[in-house]
């Protein structure tokens, strides 16, 4: 193997175990040392690919967000839909992470606890390209008289944190109420209330 793939080869396996690592146990429980050792390389060797440890924490992120491709999966799953048919399906991917990408929603979990160097970098990466999608339908829908003249983007916001707050607490929610909620039961008692207080309705 030549020096250059080897490099290469080096760096993605730091990355790799680096995103195990952060995601068990988050930026602050993560020492530099234990991500070395698991990689079976120096400190140092960690240091040439990475600028620090924050650096390789975004890195780890924009990785885990490049693998999903949000923007481009959204507006293939939602064209000509309905607005709380888009809404469902928004809701459903980000729920969806649940699964697809456990380690992802871990991150994601971790970066609302303290001050989360990676947390402005998730925003970004993977909360912003759904505000965006959503602020976009909104905005031609309220110039097409669909939808009431909300400020598009506050409420992408909100609609986008409230799926997101779900998918990484739908676990506490059952051990606390001892409920057996699913997500799919989220989605079909909030997307009708939220699509329809945006809905602009006939006067009867």
């Amino acid at each position: 193997m030549c020096a250059a793939a080897k490099v290469t080869n080096r760096k993605a396996l730091i990355l790799t175990e680096a995103t195990h690592l952060f995601a068990a146990n988050g930026f602050n429980g993560t020492p530099v040392r234990i991500i070395a050792r698991h990689c079976g390389v120096t400190e140092a060797a960690i240091y040439r690919h990475y600028d620090s440890k924050e650096h390789l924490y975004e890195e780890v992120i924009r990785q885990k967000a490049s693998e999903h491709d949000i923007a481009g999966h959204l507006s293939h799953q939602t064209e000509g839909t309905e607005l709380e048919e888009m809404l469902t399906c928004v809701a459903e991917y980000i729920l969806s992470f649940a699964k697809i990408d456990p380690e992802l929603l871990q991150l994601m979990a971790n970066s609302t606890r303290g001050n989360d160097p990676a947390a402005t970098v998730l925003f970004q990466e993977v909360r912003l390209p759904f505000i965006k999608f959503i602020q976009g339908e909104l905005t031609w829908r309220i110039e097409a008289g669909q939808v009431r003249p909300v400020d598009p983007f506050i409420t992408a916001r909100c609609f986008v944190g409230m799926v997101m707050d779900c998918t990484m607490s739908i676990g506490v929610w059952q051990k606390l109420n001892e409920t057996t909620i699913k997500s799919r039961d989220v989605i079909c008692n909030n997307m009708p209330i939220f699509a329809r207080g945006l809905e602009v309705r006939p006067v009867s």
